[in-house]
C-alpha cells in the first residue's frame, strides 16, 4: 500500500498553523499563482494574493508556510540553479536567497525596474541571467545578479514576458501574452 507524500491540504496546513504568525494565511481559501519546481523535486508555492509563499521538499508531509520577505506583496518565486531560490516582488524588487537551510533569509538585488513587475527569472548553463516583466521589460546579468542591465532591443515589444526558458547555453525561449514567443540563439 503507497502512502501519500503530502498528507495534508494545504488549506489545512494554513489553518493549522494559524498562531504561527503566518500572515494572511488565517481561514486560508484560494490559490497558488505560481508553484515551481526544482530538479531535485522541491517546490515552491506563491499565494494567489501575494502575502506569502509555501514550500515541500521530498521526505515533508506537509507544506511549510513562510511570511514573505519584503513588505511588497510577492509576484513571483522560483529556484536557482546553484541552490536556493530567488523572489520578485510586485513593483519589480528582486531577491535572492543562498541559504537552502533557511529559505526565509532573503537579500536584495540592486535591480531597477523602474516600477515595472518582474514576472520570471531565468538562468543560463553559462551563469548569465535574465529577468524579463512588464511592458517587454528585459534584464540581463552576465555577474550572477550582482549588476543588470536593461535591454533596450525588447522595449518595443507590445505587451508583458511571462516566462524565460533556456534549452542549453545558446537556446532560450521567452513567452509573452499575444502570442510572443522570443528566441535566444546565442551572441
Amino acid at each position: 500500500l503507497l502512502k501519500p507524500a503530502v498528507q495534508e491540504t494545504v488549506d489545512a496546513t494554513l489553518n493549522r498553523t494559524v498562531s504561527s504568525g503566518i500572515s494572511g494565511a488565517s481561514f486560508y481559501t484560494g490559490q497558488f499563482s505560481s508553484v515551481k519546481r526544482s530538479p531535485e523535486g522541491k517546490y515552491v508555492a506563491v499565494s494567489s494574493r501575494g502575502n506569502f509563499y509555501m514550500t515541500w521538499e521530498p521526505g515533508q508531509t506537509f507544506w511549510q508556510p513562510h511570511n514573505r520577505a519584503s513588505a511588497r506583496r510577492l509576484q513571483d518565486m522560483g529556484w536557482r540553479p546553484e541552490g536556493g531560490l530567488w523572489l520578485a516582488t510586485r513593483g519589480g524588487d528582486l531577491f535572492f536567497n543562498n541559504d537552502e537551510k533557511n529559505l526565509e533569509n532573503f537579500k536584495q538585488v540592486n535591480f531597477g525596474a523602474r516600477g515595472f513587475g518582474i514576472l520570471d527569472v531565468g538562468f543560463q548553463p553559462d551563469g548569465t541571467l535574465w529577468a524579463a516583466g512588464g511592458s517587454g521589460t528585459l534584464y540581463k546579468s552576465a555577474d550572477g545578479g550582482k549588476k543588470w542591465k536593461r535591454t533596450k532591443s525588447a522595449d518595443k515589444i507590445p505587451g508583458n514576458l511571462y516566462a524565460v526558458k533556456f534549452v542549453n547555453e545558446k537556446q532560450g525561449f521567452i513567452l509573452g501574452n499575444a502570442s510572443i514567443l522570443l528566441r535566444y540563439i546565442g551572441a
